[in-house]
């Protein structure tokens, strides 16, 4: 079962099992107290970039923002406070960098260590670390003197900050607002409708060429909104001359908590083009028409060792794939508008996965994925079912016949069902079992029956299964996951009789009956030195056909930072002996690298070449991506192949990003032949705003995922609806997924888009620049279940608050004595709830007050632990129009 996650320590080896109890991180005491803040000046290499940073300096140690504090120093730090992590890239050969608190793991450059309890605290709108931790996310040495609240940190290696001086001045003058408000997150619910206007991705191409056709022009449009209550994400892509040549549509219903949808428990319903889930043994995964429905949670599949990864890859993008911090492939041409990588192997434990995509305009991107490899075990008693039933292939819009790049497999159009159960018997045992029916020929349908057991044995996650078809056909399978040696291992051995066909094989996909398959995967962590990791996979297969044929295939990846470049080289091996005639061998090399020069040029090399049958050169490509300016990029790229006429390739673009748009000026020149081509691409999305205006064009990624429309106004009544009569509120400030800050015009209206398609998103405000005194709003984390195109409607009352400063007090003789630490709470007569901590001298500043009439109770546990008491009720009132309200003095006593 996959299970997905994005000081001192043990270190773990790259790619080894590191699987902590989730008990150690169920903190008892919370470290972020609003009475440890200290505002703190920060110092880089003695120049200072910040006098007033929160952090907080509690009895369990210094707790730093890291959102902050990367914002300040322009480091690739992203925290996701809903997934508990942070994620992100370091140094111009952009290492990886990841802490987990769901998973309990810290992985830097390929090295992966333990994430000790405490070193990582989920605060309201930051993630907090501890020193020690933060040194090794950040190449830096940081030293605290809290006498004169100063944090000074000295850089092992230049940072982004450090390579922009422009940038350096104006942080210098930065100043934070020294907020320390621990509110929770505001949730918004956000229900898919009967019926809503979709957003809309477009991507236009035109232009000249010296080949047929001279003038091309082609298009991408994906449209995504609510249709009968669930998510409608639609797509439809031309060919070079501008006529429809693939389309696919799909209507899904997503519910993390399987209780929206019905009785049984669904977490996902989808009907249209669906991919129907795998068997153990037989049937495979494939795309087609049809309907699909699972009670699995969203964050978890069930392929042994194996995933399939997918997603949209729009006009002119790349994508690669990093397992571990090793490269394991890449694709640059989308098959109906699509990127997919089958059948990538994973090892036992947790697994980082990123996908990376680089676009025509000096994009990039990074889809961070953990993935916790178990033995497919369920909770003792759980129960899932997986089904999906599509006629193979066939979309429901067929275009095939025009799409001359479609790829297809034998049995095209023919009906493929297929069922997985799984049971949990016990915490260690769970049954399971499978049924499908498929064409693996295309000559024959047939039908296949799965039973199996997933267990552990001395700590090797154990897998078995037996299969049995119509045709007489057998098969059964072990495999076996762990650690042996210091490798992280995997071994699969498969046996097969009467011409069963397995396309859960990698090489069984095409028809072909197997009478055994075997493979063994190895990952590890060569460390050459102490500071560099080398992290390395290894997978070797063994095929054998009823035919007699013998199909051996190997490869070998490794990948590092060396000198500020990230460098992936590998090698692929294949042997094939058929039945009659003699074997066939190849090997053949890759090599890649990548930088972000003086964090200014993003530069990728890659060179492809063969060994055997002969030692070749095969092609080299260079890319050189410059921004300019916030708004304008520049893009050169040079390709060179060793093959048939070795063409030369020169790539120059002009990148303009606009506020509605992307737009690009390309040109690109080939010898010998002198073919030549010019283009210029447009790419914009078109979102409705539920909340008025119509329809507006924005940058691209509306449709692929969700978006947000915040409605702001002055709540007088303080019921949380815009009732007729109150006024709307300019200047609350959101933030874009790019960073970018989306402000409320005059009607306090403001539209996020592009908030991608997880399970969650969120999005961050603040209310620095609205022009009103003694206001508040809710939370500044703004939490909502976003779905491909469509606009949730984010009510956001914004209300008069005022503010009270109560002062504890003990009789001692004639004396008043103001007493600390007493545990304060503020019960409005509209039901808020406000608790406190009095200061050394007894006070306690309640802030953020709606208006109404208090009383103040005092914590009942330390109360009657103390024998505590009020001497008088204690009340306040704050006026309507908010505001400071007289300072209340309480007296209490102990019996």
């Amino acid at each position: 079962m996959f299970a997905f996650a994005s000081s001192s320590t043990r270190g773990q080896a790259a790619g080894l099992s590191v699987e902590p109890s989730s008990e150690l991180f169920e903190a008892t005491d919370d470290p972020i107290n609003d009475n440890d803040l200290l505002l703190v000046e920060v110092i880089l290499d003695r120049l200072s970039i910040t006098d007033s940073l929160g952090v907080y300096a509690s009895g369990q140690g210094l707790y730093i923002p890291v959102g902050e504090l990367s914002r300040l120093l322009d480091a690739d730090l992203n925290p996701q406070l809903g997934e508990r992590r942070i994620i992100g890239t370091i140094g111009e050969a952009r290492r990886s960098i990841l802490a987990d608190m769901a998973h309990g793991i810290v992985r830097v450059d390929g090295t992966t260590l333990l994430l000790l309890p405490g070193d990582m605290v989920i605060g309201a709108n930051d993630i907090y670390v501890r020193p020690a931790l933060l040194e090794k996310l950040l190449p830096v040495r940081l030293r605290f003197d809290e006498q004169s609240l100063r944090m000074e940190l000295t850089a092992l290696e230049p940072l982004p900050i450090q390579s922009r001086l422009d940038r350096l001045k104006r942080l210098r003058g930065l100043q934070s607002d020294g907020s320390a408000s621990r509110e929770d997150v505001y949730k918004v619910r956000s229900p898919p409708a009967l019926l809503s206007l979709p957003s809309f991705d477009v991507s236009l191409e035109a232009g000249a060429q010296e080949r047929t056709p001279r003038y091309p022009y082609r298009y991408d449009v994906r449209a995504g909104g609510d249709l009968l209550f669930s998510n409608f994400q639609g797509y439809v892509g031309s060919d070079n001359k501008g006529k429809p040549a693939t389309a696919r549509v799909l209507l899904e219903r997503r519910d993390a908590n399987g209780k929206a949808l019905g009785p049984l428990g669904l977490t996902r319903f989808s009907a249209g083009d669906i991919f129907t889930p795998p068997l153990a043994l037989g049937a495979r995964s494939l795309a087609g028409r049809g309907v699909a429905f699972s009670t699995a949670p969203l964050t978890q599949t069930t392929s042994f060792g194996r995933i399939d990864l997918r997603g949209e890859l729009p006009l002119g993008y790349d994508v690669e794939l990093y397992v571990n911090d090793v490269l394991r492939s890449g694709q640059s041409t989308p098959v109906q508008g699509r990127y997919e990588f089958r059948d990538v192997p994973l090892t036992r434990g947790i697994n980082i996965i990123r996908i990376i995509a680089y676009g025509p305009r000096g994009e990039r991107t990074e889809d961070v994925r953990v993935v916790n490899v178990g033995g497919g075990q369920l909770e003792k008693g759980q129960f899932v079912v997986d089904f999906g039933a599509a006629q193979q292939e066939k979309t429901v819009i067929d275009l095939s016949a025009k799409e001359s790049g479609m790829i297809t497999s034998p049995g095209v159009g023919d009906l493929r069902v297929a069922a997985n159960i799984a049971y949990g018997l016990s915490e260690g045992v769970t049954l399971s079992g499978g049924i499908a029916t498929y064409s693996p020929t295309g000559l024959d349908k047939r039908i296949v029956a799965t039973t199996g057991v997933r267990t552990s044995i001395r700590g090797m996650a154990t897998q078995v299964d037996v299969a049995h078809d119509d045709q007489g056909g057998t098969a059964a399978a072990v495999a076996l996951a762990g650690q042996l040696g210091g490798f992280s291992t995997v071994v699969r051995h498969s046996e097969y009789r009467k011409a069963f066909v397995d396309e859960t094989v990698p090489r069984g996909g095409d028809g072909r009956a197997l009478t055994r398959s075997s493979e063994i995967d190895l990952d590890w962590a060569l460390r050459p030195t102490e500071r560099i990791s080398i992290p390395m996979s290894m997978r070797v297969s063994r095929d054998q056909y009823a035919s007699g044929d013998v199909s051996l295939n190997g490869l070998f990846r490794a990948s590092s930072a060396l000198g500020g470049v990230y460098v992936s080289a590998g090698f692929d091996f294949e042997r094939f002996d058929p039945a009659t005639g003699g074997p066939r061998n190849r090997i053949a090399g890759v090599f890649s690298a990548s930088s972000f020069a003086a964090f200014q040029w993003q530069l990728r090399a890659s060179l492809d070449y063969g060994l055997v049958p002969k030692a070749e050169l095969r092609s080299f490509a260079l890319t050189a991506d410059r921004d300019l300016s916030e708004t304008t990029a520049l893009r050169v790229g040079l390709g060179q192949s060793f093959q048939d006429e070795k063409d030369t390739t020169l790539q120059l673009s002009a990148i303009k990003r606009l506020p509605f748009a992307d737009l690009s000026l390309d040109g690109q020149y080939s010898r010998p032949n002198h073919d030549w081509r010019i283009g210029i691409q447009l790419a914009f999305s078109l979102v409705n705003n539920p909340l008025g205006g119509g329809y507006s064009a924005r940058r691209p990624g509306a449709a692929s995922g969700g978006n947000a429309a915040i409605r702001a106004w002055l709540d007088d009544n303080g019921n949380g609806r815009f009732d007729t009569g109150e006024e709307p509120v300019a200047g609350v400030v959101a933030k874009g997924p790019q960073g970018e800050e989306i402000v409320t015009d005059a009607k306090g209206r403001a539209l996020v888009t592009g908030l991608g398609y997880n399970t969650v998103a969120q999005v961050q405000t603040n209310l620095d620049n609205v022009q009103l005194d003694n206001v508040a709003g809710p939370p500044s984390i703004v939490e909502f279940n976003p779905r491909a195109g469509s606009v949730a409607v984010i009510n956001y009352p914004i209300q008069a608050k005022g503010e009270v400063m109560v002062t504890i007090s003990i009789r001692r003789g004639e004396r008043k004595t103001g007493l600390s630490a007493v545990m304060l709470r503020a019960v409005g007569d509209n039901g808020e709830t406000h608790d406190g901590l009095t200061e050394y001298d007894g006070s306690f500043l309640f802030d953020a007050l709606r208006p109404g009439r208090y009383r103040l109770e005092l914590d009942q546990s330390q109360a009657k632990r103390l024998n505590m008491r009020f001497e008088a009720p204690a009340e306040f009132i704050i006026p309507a129009q908010g505001g400071p309200a007289p300072d209340v003095q309480a007296m209490v006593r102990f019996d």
